[in-house]
């Protein structure tokens, strides 16, 4: 089958899911009225989200697999890639398994640690050259992660253990 279409049932999929789950959000009632985010609020934004961006993909396929030549539409066919693989492993399960990685290191290593040495090697492993940008921006992006959920929306993140329990104090 054709990659483009594969997108097509993705994105055909992911807009049946989102209206689903669209229409139980409106049933949600909220028990405090006086608040200005009510329950509803954070799962329609996520939703709405999800089909803005279905629809924009259902576009993108359809505009990058339209060729015209000589004023004709000719349909492009992609050619099969073949399977990224790092050491003859399969980039797939090298993700997966950096993601049960992180899981188990988030509980030890506490959030801040885990999360930046997870960036900054998954980036790594699907492709991006640049080291010092990479560890930057894994720096970042747990920063800014700290910031909303620890700070604005306090959510406790996890701590670690030991040591990496009182370093983390330092920043949330």
């Amino acid at each position: 089958m054709a990659s483009y279409k594969k997108d097509y049932i993705f994105y055909g999929i992911v807009i049946l899911v989102a209206i689903f789950f669209l229409s139980a959000t409106t049933q949600i009632h909220s028990a405090n009225t006086t608040a200005t985010l009510g329950p509803k609020f954070w799962p329609l934004i996520i939703l709405i989200m999800m089909l803005i961006f279905a629809f924009m993909g259902i576009i993108k396929t359809f505009i990058s697999h339209k060729r015209i030549v000589n004023g004709n539409v000719t349909w492009a066919e992609d050619p099969e890639d073949p399977e990224r693989k790092l050491f003859n492993i399969p980039l797939s399960l090298i993700s997966m398994s950096s993601i049960i990685l992180y899981a188990l290191g988030i509980f030890f290593i506490g959030f801040i640690l885990s999360t930046i040495i997870f960036l900054f090697v998954l980036t790594q492993v699907l492709g991006a050259k640049k080291k010092l940008l990479l560890l930057i921006l894994s720096i970042i992006i747990t920063g800014l992660c700290i910031a909303l959920f620890s700070h604005v929306l306090s959510v406790p993140l996890p701590r670690g253990i030991g040591i990496f329990r009182e370093l983390s104090f330092w920043f949330y």
